[in-house]
């Protein structure tokens, strides 16, 4: 997914970060790379046309340069199996890797194609979060179930055609499970082989750099104003409500606390809720203590990360964010930024237990509002657990250590072991029909037992003395010779 972070753009959302974490070790380690990236529309202008470029160089001034063929594909092209089938031709993989969940249906349906008319490889695929609860999210947001069906036809394509699968944590490792169950691929061929990599959000080595003053001194930001920063989207999942309400608390308490952000809406995801966020600033007393900046140059985003005392991440406690992650926490932990989140998702939860940020319940406005007025008065703490989480996530979040799995399986990729062979899934319809007249039937006898067992009770209670005994001497007739 394009822009990848070092494109100097105004959005760079979490899958092109993703997409970054995945192709800079392999590069690095001298493998051959490919790219077919879809260009986000927000991130390009209108007129943008898509690119076709051949050995692609990034150049770094601090590192190494990388060099790989680049294809930024708009909409029409990246879903064009033609395109798409022509520089698979020219490149001739031996491999081909999905990141994150568009990319890798896309790349399904290539598979399927490929297998009919060019030659069967190898395939993994990233489930860069769970789609089905964010399918859950867009529902409520959109009050409509509509999308589900769209996201699980999607979603059931990748399941059932890679050969292995990464997900960014462990819980949705084993949903992923779960789906490959529901999906037949937990089958006597793949007993004891492991579908499922977790590849959490990753660090790059190399670290950000304060380029020139962006905070400090501007629309009424002093020096020593407590500053919390919040950077990049606001997603359906993001707790604007909470957020707003613990942040005014806070400010009216300790007028020094102000806020500030970068990002804004998501065009191809959520146009409600930074909209609505705006429109509750506005409309309080506390205004003048936000900064809200909008989108900016992703290249001027880090400079803001040296000028704040904590960065907030609030979530609402469902199951899109419960299996998910975040990487905007990484991009705090590598400038020494402090972090200040609802602990939700696996990573708050690590956070909580290495002591390497802070945590509140989400939804909890009372829990939240103590918690930064608490840390606004304990900046030298608040300085020395950023510089802790930065050496906690350079050493457990690398791109190299979270990545491990993949460069494994790149230089040997495999198929799964039932690739090509037949797959029942549960029953065939044909069974299945057999089964429910099996089903039918057994209950037609139920039913017939019990309305001759009432009549049996009815002639007990209702006849003569006589007849009684000779209903008796029929039941018994009937247990004893059943």
């Amino acid at each position: 997914m394009s822009p990848l972070p070092f494109e100097n753009d105004r959005k760079v959302y979490g899958t092109g970060i993703r997409t970054w974490q995945f192709l800079e070790p392999l590069i690095r380690n001298g493998h051959k790379i490919c790219v077919c990236n879809y260009a986000i529309p927000s991130a390009y202008p209108q007129y943008f046309k898509s690119l076709y470029q051949e050995k692609f160089v990034v150049q770094n001034s601090r590192g190494p340069s990388y060099e790989f063929d680049y294809n930024i594909l708009k909409k029409d092209d990246f879903e064009n199996i033609d395109v798409l089938k022509e520089i698979f031709l020219k490149f001739e993989p031996e491999a081909v890797i999905g990141c994150s969940f568009y990319p890798s249906f896309i790349a399904a349906e290539l598979m399927h194609f490929a297998s009919r008319q060019l030659k069967t490889i190898p395939f993994w695929a990233d489930l860069f979060g769970h789609v089905m609860a964010e399918a859950q999210a867009r529902a409520f947001m959109d009050n409509d179930d509509g999308c589900l069906f769209h996201y699980w036809h999607s979603e059931y394509n990748i399941i059932t055609t890679a050969d292995i699968f990464s997900s960014v944590s462990g819980r949705q490792a084993h949903a992923l499970v779960g789906e490959l169950g529901v999906a037949g691929r937990l089958n006597r061929y793949t007993s004891g082989y492991d579908f499922v990599n977790t590849i959490p959000c990753g660090m790059p080595v190399e670290e950000f750099v304060h380029k020139k003053n962006v905070i400090r001194g501007k629309t009424g930001i002093a020096d020593d104003d407590f500053v919390i920063l919040w950077t990049g989207g606001y997603n359906t999942w993001t707790d604007v409500d909470t957020l707003f309400k613990g942040l005014v608390l806070s400010m009216e308490k300790n007028p020094k606390i102000k806020f500030v952000s970068t990002g804004g809406e998501i065009p191809e995801q959520d146009l409600k809720t930074y909209p609505r966020f705006l429109s509750m600033i506005e409309h309080c007393k506390s205004r003048d203590n936000f900064m809200m900046n909008g989108w900016i140059a992703g290249a001027d985003v880090p400079n803001y990360f040296f000028e704040a005392d904590i960065g907030i991440n609030i979530d609402k406690s469902i199951y899109e964010v419960r299996l998910g992650s975040k990487s905007r926490i990484l991009d705090w932990m590598r400038a020494g930024l402090a972090v200040l989140s609802s602990n939700v998702c696996e990573l708050t939860e690590i956070m909580e237990r290495e002591k390497i940020g802070y945590t509140f319940k989400s939804g909890d406005v009372k829990g939240l509002s103590e918690k930064i007025i608490y840390l606004a008065s304990h900046r030298d703490e608040v300085k020395r657990t950023g510089i802790k989480g930065k050496d906690f996530g350079q050493k457990q979040f690398s791109f190299d250590i979270t990545t491990k799995a993949l460069q494994d399986w790149v230089l040997s990729p495999s198929f799964a072991p039932d690739k090509g062979k037949e797959i029942e899934v549960l029953l065939d319809k044909d069974e299945a029909v057999r089964n429910l007249d099996r089903i039918v039937a057994g209950q037609s006898h139920m039913i017939a037992e019990k309305d001759m067992r009432i009549k049996e009770l009815e002639a007990i209670v209702k006849k003569t003395l006589i007849y009684r005994f000779y209903t008796y001497a029929k039941i018994a007739k009937r247990k004893i010779f059943k």
